[in-house]
């Protein structure tokens, strides 16, 4: 069995510096959680960023930095992360993937800065970090495979730890390493020629708060140091050898060191206040230079990425890009295209966006592919019309957002296409209810349903060449759009040509105009444009509600919510015709985690924190009806809490997973005046089972999908005689992760898993 990859939605952590163009070719390389997401930069406007491949897990808490090591044909580079680990990679031009080569030793805190740069034969390698009560920078050499020979700790004075580095080669051949500190310093650091040792240059003042980012251009020609931070100013300095003129009577005192260069002469250096730019209103947490170091691009808080180019000795601001309206934050990271033509950027909430521009330097957004900032803790597909294939992806995630996702009408991009809802606490579940409704829940204590606008609907035909009728059949829809009001929770329902305007210029940058998508939508469009209406809210559960269900034909809705007792722990029974609350099923102690019923609708099934599974059968036979009453329970089979049940096609059969590491596959055996589950199949994973999910087909055939705690994907099958088989699996880790697989959702054509 072969088990590939068809999709990827991945956001950048919303951190400084992990987002990095490549030099050669038009990709861009970013942070993503534990892992490093490689995506293709847009070629004009109606193409899209699609990620081509993802790293295996190499860090074991989130990444929180990334640098390219400045090399003159490779592709190499460095990440720190929380886990006190650096790694060195490299992305080979023919296959795009990238390849992990080592990991730097000796960091004993989270990482805050890395660089390096490339010197003949040898790479030197910079990590600084900072700890519970510790602080350090290490320079490392090591061989062009990454491997490590040597290391040389940084002292650092008054107390100071490193927020940024950057590094180059010299004309003179000369290594320098350039640091931020929290000192508000600019600090330079020189190799000590035929020693193993770096030793600090010259250290000067500019900045009135923390320097946040520091960046050498590549310019052969002039040498420039771009830093900037806390205070809105981006300060440039020259680095270049100190020759006397009679401009330096008028000019600002320089600050002078000397290098002795690889023959052993000494070379009397300067590093000169060259200019400083005012720009920006907030933050600045990024300074990139372009590939022929003549531009410069910033990022900030301001919502705004500036390019700055020299243009008869004065710098300004030639091009301002960013995001009017939406919510309030600005941009982390920003980064040119190895051509220079495009600029891609993350933002506070980690999306991606990105710009194109034409030969008069006019700039234009393209789509990049983004995803979920934190867990994906649920999806689901649509519920189609007419038993057709579902038309699109439904998740919700940790970043309080809902997001729908579809195939275009190419037939291989999968995009976002709308983020239904933008809440106000951390999504939990969902769960659609019919082509054109789904409910989900947050961390509060209701959940809500939704109705698709007639915006999104015809967005669906003209992107993707869905079919209206065969995609919602008669469904109801909503209006036009959605806005959601000031200090509010609940998206309103618009008209076609309404706009909701502030009564205050702040609440007037929150204004929402839903239309119909022409193209793939980017990421500020998706944050307040495609809003679906609220349609209905559902009170009842005591307690953050947890999991939710809709039974086959869509007309009876379970609930449950967090609970250690077991009033709170029964399932509530929905009428999704009115949303009305018909029942309340008692049955487990603690909270029920996952909810399913069987494809026929006969029977219900849970599973909860209490270590048992559960059966529940309508008394009266109708499968649309609300009198469910439970007929089984398991015993001691599971011995830790069940995270996730799913039913095999026949109806009569479903597996279990559970933190014990066991997956049970049971049998329902109907006795003349009962009901019960026996255990038919029994397997014990490597590692807890927190997913599971069956794809159709008959017993014998269908797959059984284990997520365990890592991340990795188990696939199973039942033999004849009754047993698991491990068909194969997927996403091995090379080491130990916390990385949980937290739903899987199954397909026809295509199984989807976080």
């Amino acid at each position: 069995m072969k088990v590939t990859r068809e999709f990827t939605a991945a956001s950048v952590n919303p951190r400084s510096h992990c987002l990095v163009a490549c030099k050669n070719g038009n990709l861009v390389v970013y942070a993503s959680n534990l892992q490093l997401v490689v995506q293709t930069i847009p070629k004009n406007k109606n193409d899209v960023g699609v990620i081509v491949s993802v790293s295996e897990r190499r860090h074991d808490k989130p990444i929180t930095v990334l640098h390219r090591v400045k090399s003159s044909n490779e592709e190499i580079f460095l990440t720190g992360g929380v886990d006190k680990r650096i790694n060195v990679w490299k992305l080979p031009e023919e296959s795009l993937k990238l390849q992990f080569l080592s990991t730097l030793e000796g960091a004993t805190g989270s990482i805050g800065a890395v660089c390096g740069c490339t010197s003949e034969n040898r790479r030197i390698l910079a990590g600084a970090w900072v700890g519970a009560d510790s602080y350090g920078f290490r320079v490392w050499w090591t061989d062009l495979n990454g491997n490590s020979s040597n290391f040389f700790d940084i002292g650092l004075e008054s107390k100071a730890f490193v927020l940024c580095l950057d590094s180059m080669v010299l004309a003179t051949g000369n290594t320098i390493i350039a640091a931020g500190t929290s000192k508000r310093l600019v600090e330079l650091y020189g190799e000590n020629e035929g020693e193993k040792s770096f030793s600090r240059l010259i250290s000067v003042a500019g900045h009135t708060d923390w320097i946040h980012s520091i960046a050498f251009n590549d310019d052969p020609n002039k040498t420039l140091l771009a830093s900037a931070g806390q205070d809105a100013f981006v300060r440039l300095w020259d680095v270049g050898p100190d020759v006397e003129d009679a401009e330096d009577v008028l000019t600002s005192t320089k600050n002078r060191f000397s290098l002795t260069d690889r023959d052993g002469k000494v070379v009397n250096m300067k590093l000169a206040s060259h200019a400083v730019l005012s720009g920006h209103e907030d933050w600045v947490h990024s300074t990139t230079w372009s590939s022929d170091g003549r531009r410069l691009l910033t990022a900030s808080s301001d919502k705004s990425a500036i390019i700055w180019r020299e243009v008869d000795e004065l710098w300004r601001d030639d091009v301002r890009l960013g995001i009017v309206g939406g919510q309030a934050a600005g941009f982390y990271a920003a980064s040119f295209s190895s051509t220079g033509n495009h600029v891609v950027a993350s933002s506070y909430f980690g999306g991606i966006y990105a710009w194109i521009s034409d030969d008069n330097d006019f700039f234009e957004g393209v789509t990049m592919t983004g995803g979920h900032v934190g867990e994906v803790r649920d999806l689901d597909w649509q519920r189609s019309a007419n038993d057709a294939e579902p038309k699109f992806l439904l998740s919700v995630g940790q970043d309080q957002t809902t997001r729908a996702y579809s195939v275009l009408k190419d037939g291989e991009t999968m995009v976002e296409i709308g983020r239904p809802q933008v809440h106000g606490h951390d999504m939990q579940c969902i769960a659609s209810v019919s082509s054109s409704v789904f409910v989900s829940g947050a961390e509060e204590k209701i959940f809500r349903a939704f109705r698709a606008p007639k915006s999104f609907v015809t967005s669906l035909e003209t992107l993707c060449g869905i079919d209206h009728q065969q995609a919602f059949g008669d469904a109801k829809l909503a209006e036009f759009g959605a806005c959601v009001p000031a200090l509010g929770l609940s998206n309103k329902a618009m008209v076609e040509g309404e706009t909701v305007d502030g009564e205050h210029w702040e609440e007037d940058a929150f204004r929402a105009a839903p239309t119909v998508l022409e193209a793939a939508p980017t990421e500020d469009f998706l944050q307040q444009n495609t809003l679906w209406p609220e349609e209905h809210k559902l009170y009842g559960h005591g307690y953050e509600v947890y999991a939710v269900a809709v039974n086959p034909n869509g007309t009876v809705l379970a609930t449950s919510c967090k609970s250690s007792h077991a009033t709170h722990s029964a399932l509530i029974l929905w009428d999704t015709s009115n949303w009305s609350r018909k029942a309340d099923v008692q049955g487990h102690q603690l909270t029920v985690t996952q909810i399913e019923w069987n494809p026929s609708g006969s029977l219900l099934l849970s599973v909860s924190r209490d270590r048992t599974a559960k059966l529940y059968r309508e008394l009266d036979g109708n499968v649309d009806g609300f009198n469910y009453k439970c007929v089984w329970t398991s015993q001691k089979e599971h011995s830790r809490i069940i995270w996730s049940c799913s039913w095999f096609g026949t109806s009569q059969e479903f597996v279990t997973g559970a933190r014990d590491q066991k997956i049970i596959v049971w049998k329902v055996e109907a006795l003349e005046n009962s009901t019960r589950a026996v255990a038919l199949a029994s397997n014990k994973c490597p590692e807890p089972v927190t997913a599971v999910a069956v794809s159709p087909g008959p017993l014998n055939e269908a797959v059984v999908v284990a997520g365990l705690q890592s991340g990795c994907i188990h696939f199973y099958r039942l033999n004849l005689e009754n047993k698991l088989e491990c068909l194969t699996i997927f996403g091995q880790n090379p080491i130990p992760v916390d990385a949980a697989v937290l739903r899987l959702r199954l397909a026809t054509f295509l199984v989807f898993f976080m």
